[in-house]
């Protein structure tokens, strides 16, 4: 499955992680927190692909939270790894709440 996440435009934490959980089709019972993102990324089907696009905008509006969303990925890289995630700094896609 393949998933296109463009977080231009989120300006804040509730909207990030209400965002994500609609794109990446999170259970509704997601908790709204890194650590809950971290544990729905590891029920994901293992053959997933993640595009993550915007990430300058995320970094500039929410730095912390550009933060967090880096780190998450970076381990799930070197703990599991199945999960295959494409980052841009841009927009490509255009397809982000700012637009």
């Amino acid at each position: 499955m393949m998933y296109l996440i463009d977080l231009s435009g989120i300006i804040d934490l509730e909207t990030f992680h209400e965002y994500v959980s609609k794109k990446l089709d999170f259970p509704a019972y997601y908790g709204q927190n890194f650590d809950a993102f971290w544990d729905c990324l590891l029920d994901m089907d293992s053959n997933s692909k993640i595009r993550v696009e915007g990430l300058s905008d995320l970094r500039k509006n929410l730095p912390n939270v550009y933060d967090k969303l880096n780190k998450c990925i970076k381990d799930y890289r070197e703990e599991y790894g199945q999960i295959e995630f494409a980052l841009f700094e841009n927009s490509p896609s255009d397809e982000g709440l700012n637009k």
